[in-house]
């Protein structure tokens, strides 16, 4: 079972890796790394002395693998050290990697004395279990029974300490889990994600304490003879369970790994789908907007035609011109309306450099009438420039039809529409929440498509929001949108960061 979870734990880097940062990469393969060469040489050290009643329950290696490593010439006190290294690297690394993910771009350029700080007080954890050292001061403070007392206290408050230590680091690793996925609960694929990552860390988590609760430890004694060492059997009494329940704790553990992956890649594919089939909604409405608009076209310009031709027959009729001339505007504002709808589907090039993020949101804001009293704008903005690599003029393009939206939306009532900036790890992100109807369940998930709208207006053409997918995920970005009916509409625009330094 054991090597299963190992198999397993290997195909999680891999699963993970193109969602995270290289440093976080990193700390995550110390720590399955860290995780393994404790295992290994923890059987090597066991095999060692022959401990097969023990190692048996919980390990189920055969008779004749276990006879070859018994025969395996192997150094103890190399063994003792690398797994002292495996349990020590696991809880760095597992500290190290919570902050890494839970950290800010702008924040983790400045983390590096922690992390130097965190390898420092490794080093000397791993000094203080070291065979050598530990068999040195032995023999150094047995002269008297003072100093034996001594050494021992000495031991023993280490132990306290560095057991403690290392239970703080995965308490504070669980702890920086939740508080990001609380901070970040109304972005819902960094959400999901924290959550994949919080709930696939437990099973790899029980299985440390489960075998390795005691670790490290001190497992070397000096006795009368020099030539010889006693090494000590490690403490690996279960006080819970019987070790022959192990295989299926491991298999319940493994279980809960697979299970939380076939959710996050069930709701990702969900997601993934719901894009795909804009983005063909798009294609296809691309393609088939010209046909149509060429058809409405040639109508529009027949009656705008005829409407000219009777403004000249009838040109003493003011009650006559009156109506011509609502015709013909009319027709001006159906091809303005059907021009607008061609351009918003054609195909996009963006100009994109590093822009602040607050840039196109207030030029947003501004294209609004000033005397629109009835909606009001709330504007959070960080206290210094995130700057995210966009094209401003399209980015604003696609936040003011957003906000548009959120106006139509609130109707004559009015409401507040509150728009908020921030950065969270490599994006930028944009939430807009009016506090207006909201939207049917139903409907949410078609709320990018094409031509769809909720809205009963003949004005309009439900191209708005489809614009905004389309210019967001051109960026390399993603939109999504939560909604409660009759409370409110929330968007959230995530943008790549553009990462100085």
């Amino acid at each position: 079972m054991i090597f299963l979870c190992l198999i397993f734990m290997v195909f999680l880097i891999f699963f993970i890796y193109k969602n995270l940062s290289s440093r976080s990469v990193f700390y995550l393969c110390a720590l399955t790394i860290g995780w393994i060469m404790a295992y290994i040489s923890f059987t090597l050290y066991l095999s060692k002395f022959n401990y097969y009643s023990i190692v048996n329950q919980f390990i189920g290696l055969g008779p004749g693998t276990w006879s070859r490593l018994v025969l395996g010439n192997f150094d103890t006190h190399s063994l003792i050290r690398l797994f002292n290294l495996g349990i020590i690297l696991f809880y760095f690394s597992f500290f190290s990697f919570s902050i890494s993910f839970t950290s800010n771009f702008k924040i983790k350029t400045k983390l590096r004395y922690v992390y130097l700080g965190l390898g420092i007080a490794g080093i000397i954890q791993f000094l203080f279990y070291d065979p050598s050292i530990n068999l040195y001061l032995q023999e150094l403070f047995s002269k008297t029974e003072i100093l034996t007392k001594k050494y021992q206290q000495l031991s023993k408050i280490g132990d306290i300490g560095f057991q403690t230590l290392n239970y703080a680091f995965l308490i504070l690793s669980f702890v920086l889990f939740v508080s990001y996925y609380i901070r970040y609960y109304k972005l819902r694929s960094i959400r999901d994600h924290t959550l994949y990552i919080m709930i696939s860390l437990l099973p790899i988590t029980f299985l440390q304490l489960f075998v390795f609760y005691w670790a490290p430890s001190n497992l070397v004694k000096i006795t009368f003879s020099k030539n010889f060492i006693n090494y000590s059997q490690p403490p690996v009494n279960l006080f819970l369970l019987e070790y022959r329940f192990f295989p299926l704790l491991a298999i319940a553990a493994i279980g809960i790994m697979l299970y939380n992956i076939y959710k996050y890649k069930t709701n990702e594919a969900r997601y993934s789908n719901i894009n795909i089939i804009t983005k063909k909604k798009m294609d296809t409405a691309s393609l088939g907007i010209r046909a149509f608009t060429h058809a409405i076209k040639n109508h529009l310009l027949a009656i705008r035609s005829e409407a000219e031709y009777l403004q000249e027959k009838f040109a003493d009729d003011e009650d006559a011109l009156y109506s011509l001339k609502l015709i013909t505007e009319s027709c001006e504002q159906s091809f303005q309306s059907i021009n607008q709808a061609n351009e918003k589907l054609k195909h996009i090039t963006l100009n994109i450099k590093a822009v602040p993020i607050q840039l196109p949101i207030e030029k947003a804001i501004q294209r609004f009438n000033s005397m629109l009293s009835h909606v009001e704008f709330q504007l959070e903005k960080p206290d210094s420039n995130i700057l995210v690599y966009i094209d401003e003029d399209q980015t604003n393009e696609a936040v003011y039809n957003i906000l548009k939206n959120s106006v139509e939306a609130l109707g004559s009532k009015g409401g507040r529409i509150s728009i908020m900036l921030n950065h969270v790890d490599q994006w930028g992100t944009i939430t807009i929440r009016d506090n207006g109807p909201g939207i049917a369940a139903e409907n949410v998930d078609e709320i990018f498509t094409p031509f769809f709208s909720t809205k009963p207006s003949i004005t309009n053409w439900g191209i708005g929001l489809s614009f905004c997918h389309k210019v967001i995920t051109a960026h390399g970005g993603e939109i999504e949108v939560t909604s409660e009916l009759g409370k409110f509409t929330q968007f959230n625009i995530l943008l790549p960061l553009a990462k100085r330094g």
